[in-house]
């Protein structure tokens, strides 16, 4: 199948009821309804956008599509989603969607006064494209010429920890480096830790374009024995593997299905304790969200276990208040967790278990203080009974713990409020004209 589906020329942005905020563009190469469980940097990104779009941003979308018979363009609210083109599968297509994409953007860029890359991809590389040509527009214009006024504020996200980092890739992709020399042509770049900062500078990004924006947490809120019990009916009726009664207490873990069945770490952990921790525990209900190459195999282990009617497998989910409403645990046990289920955990004031790896120690000792990040309910993931061993201490803890959960997401409020956050982004996002 070609990458290239309708001519530039016949993927203009549709005719739309203009809201009053400032217009922007928000290139990322996935974003789709169904995107918590399965992706961690869709979720984030799917959290960012619609916070934008709720605080007032004119908000639209640019992605690929990832199979032939996905529609061209849908929306989401107020948010459309234009699905342009067909997402690229090597080097080659690598290349044509690129220069595609930029041109797409070229022919749109009077729509918008901001436009942001979604990481550190080749999709920064059709955005330098893009504002590169409009600066030469701008600069071969007449003064008396009518017609495009200014150039789109351009920034790109540099986000993820560990292995799951974005500057590890700019490392081994074999694009990396033209991705680095484009971002000279952007705005800005915003990171979310120190590690990008000097990742960026080391590979000559001048610092004055480099800004840090840590995420933001809304205030908790105390969620109601009514609320709670309303939140787990519907998802029951949704789902009957979601059943959970008055007095179960639920575990949830949301990602990417993948890894190696033979190493504790990701879904593995989960499924590697189930069986114990429900002998253990009658009430307790896990819920295993998200899908990919151990689904399957995920399965047939719970199943061969005895456990699969207490433990879901629900697949993937487009709206997670209900589940965030419902759950007691959430277990944090891989790198790919800090962009989503980790900091969403902690926002809704729900008991954590965090794997104790380099990465998730730096980034909880980046929003919390060393005694507050001491506190958290860490867990050995090379030892297979030390997460048992830190799920039975929240358990029988549990009000404690509740206590523990909010005054933590409260702290995380104060020391960076989502307020703040989208006041960082509205200075830098202010459109420049000439």
């Amino acid at each position: 199948m070609s990458i290239l589906g309708s001519s530039p020329q016949g993927s203009s942005v549709p005719e739309r009821k203009r809201r009053n905020g400032q217009r922007v563009l928000w290139v990322t190469r996935r974003f789709w309804p169904h995107v918590y469980g399965r992706h961690a940097r869709a979720s984030a990104s799917y959290e960012l956008v619609r916070r934008w779009s709720a605080a007032g941003y004119d908000m639209q979308v640019v992605t690929p599509r990832f199979s032939g018979h996905w529609s061209e363009g849908f929306a989401i609210g107020e948010i459309p989603v234009h699905r342009i083109v067909a997402a690229p599968k090597g080097e080659w297509s690598m290349q044509r969607y690129v220069r595609y994409l930029g041109n797409w953007m070229i022919e749109q860029l009077e729509n918008f006064d901001a436009i942001v890359c979604d990481g550190l991809s080749d999709e920064v590389r059709s955005v330098a494209m893009a504002v590169t040509h409009a600066r030469k527009q701008q600069n071969a214009a007449s003064p008396l010429a009518s017609g495009f006024h200014h150039v789109p504020t351009a920034v790109a996200i540099c986000d993820g920890w560990g292995g799951d980092a974005d500057e590890v890739w700019c490392r081994q992709a074999r694009g990396g480096r033209r991705v680095l020399a484009s971002l000279a042509e952007l705005d800005c770049v915003v990171t979310r830790h120190a590690g990008a900062d000097r990742f960026l500078v080391a590979h000559e990004i001048p610092s004055e374009r480099i800004q840090r924006i840590p995420r933001g947490f809304a205030r908790p809120e105390r969620q109601t024995l009514k609320q709670r019990s309303a939140a787990r009916k519907s998802l029951a009726s949704a789902n009957h593997d979601l059943t959970a009664g008055p007095e179960d207490r639920v575990l949830l873990w949301c990602g990417e299905m993948r890894g190696r069945p033979d190493r504790e770490e990701g879904v593995v952990t989960l499924i590697k304790n189930a069986r114990l921790l429900c002998g253990r525990y009658p009430n307790l209900r896990i819920w295993l969200l998200g899908d990919g190459e151990l689904h399957d195999w995920a399965h047939r282990e719970l199943k061969a276990e005895g456990v699969r009617g207490v433990v879901a497998i629900p697949g993937t989910f487009s709206d997670m208040t209900d589940v965030w409403r419902s759950v007691d645990f959430v277990a944090a046990t891989c790198e790919d967790h800090l962009r989503y289920l980790l900091p969403k955990a902690i926002e809704s004031a729900v008991a954590v278990l965090v794997a104790d790896q380099p990465p998730m120690r730096e980034w909880v000792q980046t929003y919390f203080e060393p005694a507050v990040a001491d506190s958290f309910a860490w867990y050995e993931p090379k030892r297979i009974a030390s997460f048992r061993k830190t799920f039975r201490m929240l358990w029988e803890e549990l009000p404690d713990v509740t206590q523990h959960a909010w005054e933590i997401a409260n702290e995380a409020a104060h020391r960076f409020h989502d307020n703040e956050e989208m006041h960082r982004w509205a200075e830098i996002l202010s459109p420049r004209r000439s």
